[in-house]
């Protein structure tokens, strides 16, 4: 692929391999950027649907708009290659997996202030992406990035419900990584946002500890382990944690959903709330415990690394015990091992099928199938008393039969890397972009307020305004004559250019700009980007969007006329216009939250309205034209407003609806 061109992009640097895709830097000579292409592997395409699919969700991952999540700029096919591909930004930085890595080399954790930040960026990000009905699925430290200033961004959303996991265990792939699966996701459950929770809060397990909590020599191995072993409690290896700190991730890794958080935003108010010294309330250590559906005897482990489904980036643990008193013999006390490794075996099965399902569709002999279900099931031999197998023994013994037949036939049926989209060593630095003057200074801008286009509905060739309140944010003063330069996009007309002074760290200003509306119907889009005098970027990218339409104009009357037979002109049909949303009603709420309710008005179409809520669906519909949000306090909310009236015509809205009361706002 190194050289070639998919749609506008020229391939230049193979950046990683996954299950599911692989990962190349690209470079767009048009808007002189560099993006990352992940290039989904062809086996995925013969999938049923899978064209519907990757649609719905490419589109649904573009419309993501949040400083922590990673932007999709496109998505497209490519008959050359009958590859299907997106592009996206491209972070020149290490992953979350690195710097862990790191960290263990050194025999070192995080500072618990840096550990939280992290995880509390991306809660935010994954609340963010929950109310609008996305589930990552996929949350581990290799899909975690850093950008060159240090922010937080949270990659490969979308890429699990692209994909069937039929074919996914068919190519030996798997949807998650077994060191940070949730219970449910280990059971075969798709599982929903709160098994995000779950899997981050592992990573903060992790960042605090340097350990995970649960190892094994095979993936059955952990994943049984999450289903089934008691959590160590995160103190037992690093004594000096926050009692409150510890709470919070032993709510988060409950085995039951319904035990866990319940949103993401919950999850991170609980953590803000433990570094500045509130009490938080623990759960009960059983529910961090198998639920009775899945008991089983509980076996000490042989420490080892997950080496080939996720390269553990630290180690792991051995099963934790709790401490417990012996208790008295009972009649009963002998029959309770039995019924526990019945438990073991039949939950045991249930997964070795699941695994030997792939090889049978694939072509495997039927006879491997016989040959895992005896060797699982045959004891070792010995003297009477010889301990039950242990879930890790019964996977050794499929990992050993699996190796038979690889031997026997030449065919390796092992799993294919976890998918990521990260590089597995840091991207070559390019000297065009990188190079800089001033390289002891850090330049960055924070978007406070990104106020609308008013109005909402421009005629053709209209003057408009469109204004941002601005912070730097970067570790130096701005250096002089910066500019905002047109990047992509719609190419807008400036009539009026924004004088940008040079601001301080921490300070904020306003800047606008005032340009002229396209003369045709539609809507546009136009991205822009401070930068120096040089052409070196200040922040992200600003975005303009308008809407150019018509105004009203007075229905024509009908005349009449001498002919026998009544003749009507059809009244010509308005396009469909609606005004921006607006705070009808609103108030803080508990959890650091605030509520609103928000309102539109419709016009033209043919009336008959149905009003939609970031995607066009039953469970995002909202009537009469209002609806009411929830966002973290003092936080802008960010979303999109779709109108479609009964002649088929579609208007859209996506921007951002501020808090009402900054003033109050640290």
């Amino acid at each position: 692929m190194i050289g070639r061109t998919l749609g506008k992009y020229r391939i230049i640097e193979h950046l990683g391999s996954g299950g599911m895709a692989e990962v190349y830097k690209a470079y767009h000579p048009g808007l002189d950027r560099y993006v990352a292409i992940k290039v989904l592997h062809s086996f995925l395409a013969d999938e049923e649907d899978f064209l519907t699919r990757f649609r719905r969700e490419a589109r649904v991952v573009a419309m993501l708009r949040h400083p922590n999540i990673i932007q999709v700029y496109d998505f497209d096919f490519d008959a050359e290659t009958n590859a299907y591909y997106m592009v996206m930004e491209f972070i020149d930085g290490p992953t979350l997996k690195a710097r862990l890595q790191e960290m263990a080399r050194k025999d070192q954790i995080l500072p618990l202030e840096e550990a939280v930040h992290i995880v509390t960026a991306v809660a935010g990000a994954l609340d963010y992406a929950h109310q609008r009905g996305m589930v990552h699925r996929d949350v581990k430290p290799a899909n975690i990035m850093f950008t060159q200033d240090g922010q937080v961004i949270l990659t490969d959303f979308g890429i699990a419900k692209m994909v069937n996991t039929t074919a996914l265990t068919a190519s030996g792939a798997m949807v998650g990584t077994p060191a940070y699966m949730a219970p449910e996701q280990g059971m075969g459950q798709a599982g929903d946002e709160r098994a995000d929770i779950y899997s981050l809060g592992i990573i903060l397990y992790q960042l605090v500890t340097g350990h995970l909590p649960f190892d094994a020599d095979t993936p059955l191995g952990i994943i049984l382990k999450h289903i089934n072993d008691l959590l160590p409690p995160p103190t037992a290896f690093n004594p000096d944690l926050p009692p409150a700190i510890e709470a919070v991730i032993m709510r988060a890794l409950a085995k039951s959903p319904d035990d866990r958080y319940q949103t993401a935003g919950e999850f991170a108010a609980d953590l803000e709330r433990a570094m500045a010294g509130e009490p938080i309330e623990p759960i009960p250590p059983e529910l961090t415990m198998a639920s009775a559906t899945l008991e089983g005897a509980t076996a000490t482990y042989p420490h080892g690394q997950v080496r080939q489904w996720e390269a553990a980036t630290l180690p792991g643990v051995p099963a934790y015990r709790p401490p417990a008193t012996t208790p008295p013999p009972s009649a009963t006390s002998t029959a309770r091992p039995k019924r526990r490794w019945i438990a073991v075996l039949i939950t045991a099965l249930a997964l070795i099928l699941l695994g030997c399902a792939a090889l049978l569709i694939t072509g495997a002999p039927r006879r491997l199938l016989a040959t895992l279900l005896s060797q699982a099931m045959t004891p070792t031999p010995g003297t009477v008393g010889t301990p039950a197998p242990t879930y890790d023994a019964i996977a050794t013994q499929v990992a050993a039969a699996l190796a038979t037949y690889e031997a026997t036939t030449g065919v390796t049926p092992t799993p294919s890397p976890t998918p990521t989209s990260t590089p597995t060593s840091p991207p070559t630095p390019t000297p065009d972009l990188t190079a800089t003057a001033i390289a002891a200074c850090v330049f960055d801008v924070e978007v406070i307020n990104d106020h609308p286009v008013r109005p909402s509905v421009l005629v053709p060739g209209q003057q408009f305004v469109k204004r941002w309140e601005i912070k730097n944010t970067g570790t130096c003063a701005w250096p002089k004559d910066i500019e905002l330069v047109f990047i992509s996009g719609d190419e807008l007309e400036t009539v009026e250019a924004p004088e940008i002074e040079s601001l301080s760290p921490g300070e904020t200003a306003e800047i606008e700009i005032t340009l002229r509306a396209p003369t045709g119907y539609g809507i546009y889009t136009s991205v822009w980007q401070l930068r120096d005098s040089e052409g070196n970027p200040i922040g992200g990218e600003l975005e303009i969007a308008c809407r150019v339409g018509s105004m009203p104009t007075p229905r024509p009357t009908t005349t009449s006329t001498a002919t026998s037979t009544p003749e009507f002109t059809p009244t010509p049909i308005e396009p469909l216009h609606f005004s921006a949303p607006v705070v009808v009603d609103w108030h803080n709420i508990p959890e650091n939250k605030w509520w609103a309710q928000v309102g539109l008005t419709a016009w033209g179409g043919d009336g008959n309205y149905r009003y939609y809520l970031n995607i066009v669906s039953d469970e995002t519909e909202f009537f009469n034209g209002t609806f009411e949000i929830e966002w973290q306090r003092c936080k802008s909310w960010w979303g999109t407003v779709i109108v479609r009236s009964g002649d088929g015509q579609e208007a859209r809205w996506e921007g951002a609806i501020p808090y009402p009361d900054p003033d109050t706002c640290p």
